[in-house]
């Protein structure tokens, strides 16, 4: 998670939001986005509608900070009307929240069209933009427990497993009938759009959280249509024959396209494609005016490297990439595909190619042949040499009859044992190792020293879960599963960390397991200690665990950790730490 908060942070509610996320660290480790502090106010009074922007590969969402005025208890929240909170004991009452009002969802609202119109002054399509209220203060509890409203609504505590399903279902929200995921130059576009103060992000930072990177900015109407269409099974036909028909003939100009206002200041398709046509007019019209030169003789020296012309402007990148042949030189001393040519109007003669003659098989050492001389031999050369070409050919039949003969004579005379014996003579072909870690390994993450206990992989899902999420492995089962148990010591005392990798059939499928598993009672994958597994030291039971996940393409990972003594004097912060720690923790490979 990238946090950005380039201008000080004025209120109690965003230093603690920004300080948690700042805490998950950057990367995809535990959720790939970046998260914008641009505050937006509205009205005479300065009040304050939202307070961060979400970016997500799958669309954008606006954040609102509400802050809870001396109360407690659980938060019940409604699309319409004002919401309530209801402490231990007595009765429910409205809620009080910093800046005044029982609701955000009017001014979040504001706010998300806002945020639209900016961008598409821009010429950047948002796409659908979802709204997420994160309660702080002394908030229990939530209802509904998963915080979704419908309609792009959403709500969530400061706590890492309400954030992150916020998260989640705002870029579920986002990401419907979105023909194309953010990229990097994307975001940076958007984010000077919408006026982010201070340094942006880097290329190299965007990437790093699941954008795809590209130099173009391809969020734009006119980009976008034929993305959707392409991304439509009914319109793909339909696209392909729109464009062959729409197609100019070879040789006429392209119609001009009038595009939106660039984001960045660059060239128009249309200028691009007047000064490609303007330079190739240049090019005919030099060579059709040069006298016609003789060929000059060839010269013994290396020929010059061909030059290639792009017709395309990098509006984020590198103008070009550096001329090393590919791959930083791999394919160095290699042919040149193309040819320069000669001048328009010289004549070029047809070029027949001479292959060379290919060396002569390789054969056992022939018995000396005598040649004796013929009638007919005589009549053929007059000179008394016999001739060269029945000769030869009479040499190429011997050789290959005592080929023949010598492999007969070899497939006869051997021992029929040594077809055994060179087989178990054969050296045998090279095991691999397995990668990934074995029992007893350690490993240090974050300052932590982890022992790895004990591990299992399985090809299926079914059994090892329980709960909400064992319905869901009924319904869809995954592709393979690697757990393992690590032990480590936090001041002392020691712990134990459940690290769960399931691998799922695709990306959105892994996503929905990831939604499942962090909703708050919904059960989860079944821990090694849950199925029996014990090492010296270990608990019957993870009592008290912290939780942890992260998604990556189709790979979930579930962490747990807690203390092997329910009594020790640490507490749950520290536990937490080892949770988010124990993502980056490693276990044996899937098959397959």
């Amino acid at each position: 998670m990238l946090a950005l908060t380039p201008a000080p942070l004025q209120t109690a509610g965003e230093r603690a939001l920004f300080g948690e996320l700042t805490r998950w660290d950057t990367g995809a480790s535990v959720r790939a986005a970046v998260v914008a502090s641009i505050p937006l106010i509205d009205g005479p009074l300065g009040r304050r509608i939202s307070d961060a922007v979400l970016f997500v590969p799958e669309g954008i969402a606006v954040i609102r900070i509400a802050e809870v005025l001396r109360q407690s208890g659980v938060v019940k929240a409604v699309p319409e009307g004002a919401w309530t909170i209801a402490p231990e004991s007595g009765p429910g009452q409205a809620l009080q929240l910093s800046g005044g009002g029982s609701t955000p969802l009017d001014g979040l609202m504001r706010a998300g069209m806002d945020v639209a119109v900016k961008l598409r002054r821009a010429g950047l399509e948002p796409g659908r933009i979802a709204r997420l209220t994160v309660l702080v203060g002394d908030v229990t509890g939530l209802v509904p427990a998963d915080g979704d409203l419908g309609e792009g609504d959403l709500v969530a505590r400061l706590e890492p497993r309400s954030l992150l399903l916020g998260i989640a279902r705002s870029s579920r929200y986002a990401g419907v009938d979105n023909p194309r995921l953010w990229t990097t130059a994307d975001v940076r576009a958007a984010l000077e759009a919408l006026e982010l103060g201070g340094r942006g992000p880097t290329v190299e930072e965007l990437n790093g959280e699941g954008f795809p990177y590209s130099p173009y900015v391809l969020r734009r109407p006119e980009l976008l249509a034929p993305a959707a269409m392409a991304a439509s099974p009914a319109g793909a036909a339909q696209a392909a024959s729109s464009a062959a028909a729409a197609a100019p003939p070879v040789g006429d100009a392209p119609a001009h396209v009038p595009a939106a206002t660039p984001v960045r200041e660059h060239p128009s398709p249309a200028a691009i494609a007047q000064a490609v046509a303007a330079s190739a007019a240049a090019a005919h019209t030099a060579a059709a005016q040069a006298p016609a030169q003789p060929p000059a003789p060839p010269v013994q020296s290396a020929p010059a490297p061909v030059q290639s012309k792009r017709d395309t402007v990098a509006i984020d990148g590198p103008a070009a990439p550096p001329d090393d042949d590919g791959i930083g030189g791999l394919f160095g001393g290699r042919e040149a595909d193309v040819e320069p040519g000669p001048p328009v109007g010289t004549v070029v003669p047809p070029r027949t190619a001479v292959l060379p003659e290919p060396p002569p098989p390789a054969a056992p050492t022939p018995a000396p042949v005598f040649w004796s001389r013929t009638e007919q031999d005589d009549e053929d050369d007059g000179s008394g040499a016999r001739p060269r070409g029945r000769a030869a050919l009479f040499a190429l039949v011997a050789l290959l009859v005592l080929a023949v003969l010598g492999g007969g004579a070899w497939l006869l005379l051997r021992d029929p044992g040594d077809a055994g014996t060179e087989a178990a003579v054969e050296p045998p072909a090279t095991e691999t190792a397995p990668a990934g870690p074995e029992v007893g390994d350690m490993l240090e993450v974050g300052g932590v020293q982890y022992v790895l206990e004990a591990v299992d992989v399985d090809d299926t899902c079914a059994g090892h879960a329980y709960g909400d999420t064992a319905g869901f492995f009924a319904a869809t089962d995954c592709t393979g599963l690697s757990r393992a148990l690590y032990s480590a010591r936090i001041d002392g005392e020691p712990v134990v960390v459940s690290v769960a990798r399931v691998q799922m059939p695709d990306t959105a499928i892994a996503r929905e397991l990831q939604a499942v598993t962090d909703r708050n009672g919904s059960g989860n994958v079944s821990d090694l200690l849950r199925e029996g597994v014990r090492y010296t030291g270990s608990p019957a039971e993870l009592s008290s665990a912290e939780y942890a996940s992260a998604v990556s393409g189709p790979t979930v990972t579930i962490v747990e950790s807690a203390w092997v003594d329910e009594d020790a004097d640490g507490g749950s912060a520290e536990i937490d730490r080892v949770a988010d720690g124990g993502l980056a923790l490693p276990v044996p490979p899937i098959p397959g």
